[in-house]
């Protein structure tokens, strides 16, 4: 029974002491809080007049970039678009992205797609190529406008080693000993000592002693010029020219062996490999192109090929080489003068199947930049002056050209 005067138990009420307490608390909650917030929003005088060191910001940076890093490559993946990686990797490099380079295609295409009508007007044309190096240079003939003037001295890569023997001792020399014979008969075609039909002897006294020597898989053991090399499982050609340290295309191994089909050769297989650089002297007088092996006074003559020279005397004479990725199998390209544009595999395509660009290194024809050697369509111009400038040969021969020089090791010697 409850005492007199007493609350029931479940409606019991604080005393006041009790009251004084909770509120007494709820104030220094509410103070507490009020100063945290305060705080948190950078109202100090301390806070809001610091400023941040360089070293702050950099350890910011790399401390963002660990913590993306770690985060989930596949949460990245799916969130990412094109253009936010781009962003990405520009941010992260500090360069804007790059595009793709425009296809050479395209280049060559941007004006708009030619008729079928507007091609092979012009076979007389040297070529602006379309499959341009990466550098973006243009490689092609400007025409005789831009002919640069003659090299003050065009026969200085050109050797002047006197012959030892006559003319009628070289060529009997021709059956018993074809090495000798060569180089005695290359130094009297060199020498400028011979009469035409002398020198005509001449030269055909070295295309028969090549016909064995150079353009078949005989191969002499006294020939410094040819070594032979042994197909291993795994070969192909371009692989057995870079192991053989070839300073030719490989395409000349099977020409040399007679190799129809890059693909159809053998383990065990004997291969004769030339261990020569090449190099050539065009004679604009004699509209004719010499194609040399080796260097120096042991260079020896391999052939000789008629060329068609540029309209006007517009082919520059001097020292060449080839410019830097310009040999081109089966080019596109747009005529300069027309803007006819050809494109590859179109059999009428002015300047054939082979394309060999040149630059000269003479004091007098360096800015010659725009001349090559190339093929024809039209062998009939051939011996003639019918180009822009450049040296064109028939397509047989051009391809034997295009094997022989090489980048940067062949020198191209063009003389009046």
């Amino acid at each position: 029974m409850p005492f007199t005067g007493s609350a029931h138990p479940g409606n019991r009420t604080p005393s006041t002491p009790g009251r004084i307490t909770w509120v007494i608390a709820g104030a220094s909650t509410l103070f507490l809080v009020a100063s945290v917030l305060w705080w948190m929003s950078g109202s100090s005088p301390s806070s809001a007049e610091a400023a941040p060191t360089p070293a702050a910001d950099t350890q910011a940076s790399v401390a963002g970039v660990t913590e993306a890093t770690t985060a989930s490559a596949a949460d990245a993946a799916a969130t990412a678009t094109p253009a936010s990686t781009d962003a990405t990797a520009a941010a992260a490099t500090g360069t804007p992205p790059v595009a793709a380079l425009e296809s050479p295609d395209a280049a060559g295409t941007a004006s708009g797609e030619l008729t079928p009508a507007t091609r092979g007007a012009s076979v007389n044309a040297d070529p602006v190529i379309v499959s341009a190096p990466a550098t973006g240079a243009t490689i092609g003939d400007k025409g005789p406008d831009s002919a640069p003037e003659p090299a003050r001295d065009p026969l200085a890569a050109a050797p002047a080693t006197a012959p030892t023997v006559d003319l009628p001792t070289a060529l009997g020399m021709v059956g018993t000993d074809p090495i000798a014979a060569r180089l005695q008969l290359t130094r009297l075609v060199d020498s400028g000592t011979l009469s035409p039909e002398a020198k005509r002897q001449a030269i055909e006294a070295i295309t028969t002693v090549n016909a064995t020597l150079f353009f078949s898989s005989t191969v002499n053991p006294a020939d410094a010029l040819m070594t032979t090399y042994t197909i291993k499982s795994g070969d192909a050609l371009s692989k057995i020219a870079r192991k053989a340290g070839m300073a030719a295309d490989w395409r000349m191994i099977m020409r040399l062996n007679g190799i129809k089909d890059p693909n159809r050769i053998r383990a065990g297989q004997v291969l004769k490999i030339p261990t020569c650089t090449f190099h050539a002297v065009v004679n604009k007088s004699e509209y004719r192109l010499y194609l040399y092996a080796g260097e120096g006074a042991d260079r020896v003559l391999v052939a000789t090929y008629p060329v068609g020279l540029g309209e006007h005397n517009s082919t520059p004479t001097g020292a060449f080489m080839l410019k830097p990725g310009s040999k081109l199998v089966n080019p596109e390209w747009r005529n300069p003068r027309t803007g006819e544009f050809f494109k590859a595999d179109d059999p009428k395509n002015p300047i054939g199947e082979r394309w060999i660009g040149l630059q000269g290194v003479d004091a007098g024809n360096s800015k010659a930049m725009s001349y090559g050697i190339h093929g024809t369509t039209d062998p009939a111009s051939i011996g003639k002056q019918a180009s822009m400038g450049c040296v064109r040969l028939k397509d047989a021969d051009v391809e034997v050209i295009y094997e022989a020089l090489t980048e940067p090791n062949s020198t191209i010697v063009i003389v009046p």
